[in-house]
């Protein structure tokens, strides 16, 4: 799912950073016919269009880094509002009519943001973040839960550091959650797993490696995770966990990864991006799962620096990246069962954090930022 400064240059809101946005225009490509898709998905690409929510808007800048659907009236979105010297939890609802931001627990002890949101149910939604003690400065994890009524924090154990934060949450039932991150016990971070059984948060073993960026758990019982292996070092990270415990891929190559999607034991997506030659230095990258192998998609080569953050799948031939195009405007990529082409944005300025997929549907949410206010777009 998923603010950008933590040690492998990836999702947090606690440091802030300034953008200067510029109006960019990019070219939408001719499009081309999506290999095996049924004539249903053909007519919902051609009727289906991405536009910004109008009617969003905010007295306060911040950004929405994380959206989960649950259906065609129910959808969240979870991020920061960002104020001098302080942060507050952000969350909004979609009920198919209008986004409402819903109130989460505050005090003036902390400052609090939210990285990402995974929701089960109507009253089963949980958020991961980070909250800071004004007092000390140390960084500890943050875990809420939507009951159906309120949020309210769950308590998580201490991982034994001063500055640890979690960035992804996922699960295969209600039982079985898992959500990972970072950790610095110095200066080096380290990896971050917790685990939910159902009736308490635990920290559970992670497989080697520097910051887990986002992760992905499915019944029965599987887990993967992307992130980078250490700072500094483009390398990324790919691993699996089954009842033997982890498994890293030793294949992958020097990139970053930062979001994924899983669909089916054969049908995988990883994104983030990999090192490009000056004056461009990141381009886009794209990694497909077939069941045995990763391998990497050709995605178009920009004339800017564009790293990818979040990804979705409705379809083995349709998939959506986003993520953002110089630092300052929005990416959006399709796949279209042969290559990722690029899409044209409804809004010049900004970037983006986050994809889901509603299910049932080829209909989209993306979330992320259009300074100084969190930004939403719908497709469909």
């Amino acid at each position: 799912m998923r603010g950008r400064s933590s040690p492998s240059g990836r999702r947090t809101a606690l440091i802030g950073a300034s953008l200067c946005l510029v109006a960019l225009a990019v070219a939408l490509p001719p499009g081309t016919a999506i290999a095996a898709a049924t004539q249903r998905s053909l007519r919902s690409l051609t009727e289906c269009s991405w536009s910004v929510v109008a009617d969003h808007t905010h007295s306060l800048s911040g950004t929405l880094e994380s959206v989960d659907a649950l259906s065609a009236n129910d959808a969240w979105a979870v991020g920061s509002v960002q104020m001098p010297r302080r942060a507050f939890p952000l969350a909004e609802h979609w009920n198919g009519k209008r986004w409402t931001a819903v109130p989460t627990p505050v005090d003036g002890r902390h400052v609090r943001v939210l990285h990402d949101v995974y929701a089960l149910a109507p009253d089963n939604v949980w958020a991961v973040g980070a909250q800071v003690l004004i007092k000390t400065g140390a960084v500890h994890t943050l875990v809420e839960h939507w009951n159906g009524t309120q949020w309210s924090i769950v308590p998580v154990p201490h991982a034994r550091s001063n500055h640890e934060e979690l960035l992804s949450i996922s699960g295969g039932a209600p039982s079985n959650l898992w959500a990972v991150g970072y950790l610095e016990p110095a200066v080096t971070p380290m990896p971050l797993a917790m685990h939910w059984n159902g009736s308490r948060w635990h920290v559970v073993k992670p497989p080697a490696g520097g910051t887990l960026q986002d992760v992905a758990a499915h019944e029965p019982g599987g887990v993967w995770t992307v992130g980078t292996s250490a700072p500094g070092v483009r390398q990324a990270l790919i691993a699996t966990r089954n009842s033997r415990g982890w498994r890293v891929d030793p294949d992958v190559p020097a990139q970053d990864l930062d979001a994924m999607t899983w669909r089916r034991a054969s049908d995988a997506w990883a994104v983030g991006d990999a090192p490009a030659s000056a004056p461009v230095y990141l381009q886009p990258l794209a990694m497909h799962w077939n069941g045995s192998t990763w391998t990497t998609a050709r995605t178009p080569a920009l004339a800017h620096p564009a790293e990818l953050r979040g990804v979705a799948a409705t379809s083995p031939d349709v998939a959506w990246a986003v993520g953002t195009l110089d630092f300052t405007h929005p990416l959006i990529l399709r796949w279209d069962g042969t290559a990722w082409k690029l899409v044209a944005p409804p809004a010049g300025d900004g970037y983006l954090d986050d994809i889901t997929r509603v299910p049932g549907s080829h209909a989209l949410w993306a979330v992320g930022n259009s300074s100084p206010d969190p930004m939403i777009l719908r497709y469909c």
